[in-house]
This record gives C-alpha cells, sequence and structure tokens, in this order.
C-alpha cells in the first residue's frame, strides 16, 4: 500500500474516534438514561454498546497512530530509493515529472474505467431514502417517544390530551421547523442530481454524493433534538398529574436510534471521501510509496 493510501486511512481512524466516543456519551451508562418502557433487548444492545464504543475510540486512535508511522516510513523509504537511483523518473510533455519503477506501465496497464450509475438516477435514490429516514425520526417525535414517556399507561390521544396547550404548541413549532429542514433537504439533494451541468458530474462523484446525503441524515437527526427537549421539559410533568403516578424523563429506543443512526451516517460519509478505496492500490507493489 502506497504511503498516501496509509496516511488516508490514518487520518479515517483519527476522525472515527471522535465519533466512537459520541457514540459512547449517547448511549447508557454515560449521559442517557433510558426510560423504564425501553425494551429489555434494545437495552441490551445500547448497555454493549455503551461498553464497547470507548473502546473502539481508543482502538481507533491507536490504530491511526500506527498507520501515520507506516505512512511516514514507507514516504522515507521511498525517498531513499529514488536518491539511490533505484528508480527512474520519467516526464511527460509539458507536465510534472513523475516517480515510477522502471516497467511500471507495462506491469500495470490502465484499468478500463468503470461504468458508474448517472446522477439522476443516484440523485433520485438518494433523495427517497433521505425523506424515509426523516418520516423514521417524525415517528419517533410524534408517536413512539410520546408513548414510552408515558409507559404504556395512556394511548397516543390520551397523550396529547394530557398535555398542556402551551407545551403543546412548543412542541409543534419544533417538529414544523425540523420538517420543513427535513423536506428542504431532500429537495435539495433530488435537485442536485437533476441540475443539467456537467461540472456537477465531476464535483459530486458517486461517492461524494452518498457522502453529502449521509451528511444530512446526520444533520436531521441532530435537527430533531429541539423538538425531542420539548418534549422531556413539559410532557413529562403533564403526563404524571394525568395518569396519578411519578414518571421520570429519558430517552426512548427510537430517540436512542436515532441518535446512533445520525452518528453513523457521519461515520458513513467520511468512509465514503476519506479512504482510498480502488482496488488497484491492494495491488501495487508492497515496495512503493
Amino acid at each position: 500500500m502506497r504511503a498516501t493510501a496509509l496516511a488516508r486511512w490514518g487520518i479515517t481512524c483519527f476522525l472515527l474516534a471522535p465519533l466512537a466516543f459520541l457514540s459512547w456519551l449517547l448511549s447508557p451508562g454515560a449521559l442517557v438514561r433510558l426510560l423504564p418502557a425501553t425494551p429489555d433487548v434494545v437495552v441490551a444492545v445500547a448497555t454493549a454498546w455503551g461498553v464497547l464504543a470507548p473502546i473502539v475510540a481508543l482502538l481507533l486512535v491507536v490504530t491511526g497512530a500506527v498507520l501515520n508511522v507506516l505512512a511516514i516510513r514507507r514516504g522515507v523509504r521511498g525517498v531513499d530509493r529514488l536518491a539511490s537511483g533505484d528508480w527512474d523518473a520519467p516526464r511527460l510533455p509539458g507536465g510534472p515529472r513523475i516517480i515510477l519503477p522502471e516497467g511500471w506501465e507495462s506491469e500495470h496497464p490502465t484499468p478500463a474505467s468503470r461504468r458508474r450509475v448517472s446522477r439522476r438516477t443516484l440523485g433520485t435514490l438518494l433523495s427517497g431514502a433521505l425523506l424515509a429516514w426523516a418520516a423514521v425520526i417524525a415517528w419517533v417525535l410524534t408517536v413512539e417517544h410520546p408513548l414510552a414517556l408515558a409507559g404504556g399507561a395512556l394511548p397516543l390521544g390520551a397523550v396529547y390530551d394530557a398535555w398542556e396547550p402551551a407545551g403543546l404548541a412548543g412542541f409543534v413549532v419544533a417538529v414544523v421547523v425540523w420538517a420543513v429542514l427535513a423536506v428542504a433537504a431532500a429537495v435539495a439533494v433530488f435537485l442536485l442530481g437533476r441540475m443539467p451541468r456537467a461540472g456537477l458530474d465531476r464535483v459530486l462523484a458517486p461517492q461524494r454524493f452518498v457522502a453529502l446525503t449521509a451528511i444530512l441524515a446526520s444533520a436531521l437527526a441532530v435537527a430533531a433534538q429541539p423538538a425531542l427537549l420539548t418534549l422531556g421539559i413539559g410532557l413529562v410533568d403533564d403526563l404524571a398529574a394525568a395518569t396519578g403516578e411519578p414518571l421520570s424523563g429519558g430517552w426512548s429506543a427510537g430517540s436512542w436510534h436515532v441518535a446512533q443512526w445520525g452518528t453513523a451516517f457521519s461515520t458513513l460519509a467520511i468512509l465514503a471521501t476519506v479512504p482510498r478505496w480502488s482496488g488497484a492500490l491492494r495491488r501495487r507493489v508492497s515496495g512503493n510509496p
């Protein structure tokens, strides 16, 4: 693997480590407490991930450091080989000098270009996926989380009836603002796939287009937090008064999943853009920098 590829993977590990740490903070045992109505399976998975996430973060930091050290070492070896005259340095007409081993072109012919999915098709698929993700968040905000706060003691209609009008109005405003942002993000992705500009084919290569959509999906998860906070501020007290039982706030199974998947989408954006996934890199001579 070349030094640049090693460095890319090292940087990738360093970028993923804070996300793993954030995922730990959003798991039980750190800053998050799950509601009593959370299914046992979700509690077990969330608790286990809360234990594993900091370990993963530490391993990513160590791996990133090792890969960057190997990248520096490989680069230094390449410079030494060039200085000793082991490599030829041909010059293209009118272009820069290119450092290649002797006979590289004959042994490693240029691979045929792969057929890529069209930007129009990809934009349609990604916008649909973004709308589906927004629908999941909307269900968590308006159905799953309110029912979880009630602990299953009230149906959904009774939950909203027990909510004080002022608190309910603030929640509706927060959800409407979030919904406008979600629709705007999906429309933007759809239009980016349809805009007839040749330059966008180069700027929005498939991996970059996927990364952009993943960033927007992660942003939607973050933008939903004010609405979730509104649920936890006033609704718990109103439900406790309606049921006559003490209730506590916290995260439901759905809200925990939304937060974790928001982090996962940021991870996807990094993996789609920072490291080099080309199979040609795996076929390179191990001695090349």
